[in-house]
């Protein structure tokens, strides 16, 4: 698919007093829509080779919802819950019909619990760095990020949310680009920027997790087998609290798998959405099928 034929629009909106945008864009092939549900530095446009490979199979909606990107900031006492109406609120205008959803990181909270409350909606979600709740060492981290941003610390905030995200193991791919990515975006972070985040980052801190509500579509949880922050435990817990869920871990990758390894990240996805086979896949581990907890 060239530029030239290439068609997206930009939906501006409000939710709630705050307002938002979605962006959708037309692709091609035979897969319902595919929603893309950023983490804390995804902003709606920033999918790059993730959404182009993406717009070959299906049309592909991203968004920048309250707190994210250009976006209005969103006070932490907006929980999850606002979040899921905001992109129940733009699904509604851009697809009525059932989607096919992919969360990340911080958007993977928001992306499981509006399938939660939406299920008639959802055909299959994808999960990529995710957790249940946020506990102990890792929660002390997170709250020691907030601390240095509060105390305008940068170089350290810098250090601290890099250290968090990003493996220093052997073997992660493309692992020097992608260090230098996310130095760059933290290293130009506003003023704004930095409010969101914090506002961002308590709300995740004084999030109860997940209330024990089944979710009954086909879910896939999958990170960077050197993931960091969402590990492959945690994430693999996050599954087994599914009706019927997968997980696999992607070789020689982190918690920014979408940078790392774009193609193969698309690759599962495309898969998965499909309802085609994931056994014997060369760049993650095999994949365990989690139904209520137990594997299979």
């Amino acid at each position: 698919m060239t530029a030239t034929t290439i068609r997206q629009e930009t939906v501006p909106l409000t939710f709630g007093g705050f307002e938002y945008a979605g962006r959708i864009v037309r692709g091609g092939g035979r897969l319902a829509p595919i929603v893309l549900v950023g983490g804390a530095f995804q902003h709606k446009d920033a999918w790059g080779r993730v959404e182009r490979d993406l717009l070959r199979h299906a049309d592909v909606i991203t968004v920048d919802l309250p707190g994210w990107g250009a976006a209005d900031r969103l006070p932490p006492e907006y929980g999850v819950d606002f979040l899921a109406g905001a992109l129940n609120h733009l699904l509604g205008h851009v697809a009525p019909e059932p989607v096919h959803v992919v969360g990340a990181s911080y958007g993977s909270g928001v992306a499981h619990r509006w399938a939660q409350l939406r299920p008639e909606r959802v055909r299959r979600l994808l999960l990529v760095g995710t957790m249940t709740h946020v506990t102990g060492r890792l929660r002390t981290r997170i709250a020691r990020s907030v601390e240095l941003a509060e105390q305008g610390r940068h170089a350290e905030f810098t250090a601290e949310v890099l250290d968090l995200m990003l493996s220093r193991e052997p073997g992660v791919r493309r692992q020097a680009a992608v260090r230098r990515c996310l130095t760059g975006l933290v290293g130009a972070m506003t003023d704004a920027d930095i409010a969101k985040y914090l506002d961002n980052t308590r709300r995740l801190l004084d999030h109860p997790g997940d209330d024990g509500r089944v979710l009954p579509v086909p879910v896939l949880v999958t990170t960077g087998e050197h993931d960091p922050l969402t590990t492959p435990r945690l994430s693999r817990e996050a599954a087994a609290r599914c009706a019927d869920a997968r997980f696999t871990a992607i070789h020689d990758a982190d918690h920014l798998v979408h940078l790392e390894r774009p193609a193969e990240v698309v690759d599962l996805a495309l898969r998965f959405f499909a309802g085609e086979p994931l056994s014997g896949l060369p760049y993650c581990t095999p994949v365990e099928h989690v139904v209520c907890g137990v594997a299979r």
